[in-house]
């Protein structure tokens, strides 16, 4: 049982490394449908936002793989993984750069003094 736990931890990992530093695209179609097999655990054919719990690449970017809005990850969509463009939200009352879009941060004034 503890090696059974090891090797999907380990497989967890590998899995991970993979998606995060080589990316789904440059993956070869076996250890993407080897990953994809290891996180349909009914055997449906299709990745569960719940089947994926515990992989964060996976989970973060579930939603917006997920095209057909069925609440489950077919093997294309999953291959796609690594298009998918993660949102990140900004931190309360942050501005957003005028680079894109937002503009310079006002500058305090000078309270006037009395003369």
């Amino acid at each position: 049982m503890a090696r059974k736990l090891h090797a999907v931890g380990l497989m967890k990992v590998l899995a991970s490394v993979l998606l995060v530093f080589a990316g789904v695209a440059h993956a070869d179609d076996g250890a993407i449908n080897r990953y994809f097999d290891s996180l349909d655990l009914n055997g449906d054919g299709y990745v569960s936002l719940s089947e994926a719990a515990g992989h964060e690449v996976v989970v973060t970017r579930f939603d917006r793989a997920d095209r057909d809005k069925d609440g489950k990850l077919s093997r294309k969509e999953f291959a796609n993984l690594s298009k998918v463009k993660v949102r990140v939200a900004k931190k309360k009352g942050e501005e957003p750069s005028a680079a894109v879009g937002g503009s310079a941060p006002k500058k305090k004034e000078k309270p006037a003094t009395g003369g």
